[in-house]
């Protein structure tokens, strides 16, 4: 299979191009919308994104920087949307993320899609990184590992967004308070999408990849 590469501000649905599925490529690119609203920002498309929003949060002043925080929440949200749907139930959704891992051959049924992605530690703001700039993904090998990279780089992903799915539910872990043990025993895909979210330990920490 080919590697998810020079997909930039393109879906990562067209990557399933590679496995003979054709779905309708997406024109919408929420990461670089929110970047627009700043025309006297210098963006560097080819920069990783969060890099370049920790640049311009040094320009901003507080009342500016929580507003841009909450629109760069919604827009990481809304491009994970974008790039791997939103249904929990989708066969297509669980087969880009585990193309988007790199697993080769990708499963042809769900559970088995379910399965291998739970088995998989990365950190949700890289993940959506990686077919926008073509680098690899860094995957972690416990919830752990996972917890402290999140909390030294502070690349956390929103889990009560008004717009996530209840595929991104589902792949949200409490990043503030890691199991040491998590490959094994866990929920149904339906049944921890379906479970209220836990209270934030902090206003901007809510969640992380379940992946």
């Amino acid at each position: 299979m080919a590697p998810v590469t020079e997909l930039l501000w393109s879906s990562a649905r067209q990557v399933l191009r590679t496995v003979n599925m054709e779905p309708a490529p997406t024109n919408i690119y929420p990461i670089r919308t929110f970047f627009a609203n700043y025309p006297e920002f210098d963006f560097n498309p080819d920069a990783p994104f969060f890099e370049e929003f920790k640049r311009l949060q040094k320009s901003l002043d507080q009342g500016q920087k929580e507003i841009a925080r909450d629109d760069m929440r919604s827009a990481m949200v809304k491009q994970f949307n974008d790039m791997y749907g939103t249904n929990v139930d989708d066969l297509e959704s669980w087969q880009l993320l585990c193309t988007a891992l790199g697993m080769s051959p990708v499963p042809k049924d769900i559970k088995t899609c379910q399965r291998q992605v739970k088995a998989t530690h990365v950190n949700l703001v890289d993940f959506i990184e990686a077919p926008l700039s073509g680098r690899p993904v860094q995957t972690f090998k416990s919830e752990m590992k996972l917890s402290k990279y999140t909390q030294e780089t502070k690349k956390y992903f929103p889990r009560d967004d008004v717009n996530s799915g209840s595929l991104l539910r589902c792949l949200l872990r409490q990043i503030m308070n890691p199991h040491a043990r998590r490959a094994n025993g866990v929920k149904s895909a339906r049944k921890e999408a379906a479970s209220p979210a836990p209270p934030a330990t902090e206003p901007v920490v809510s969640g992380e990849m379940k992946l």
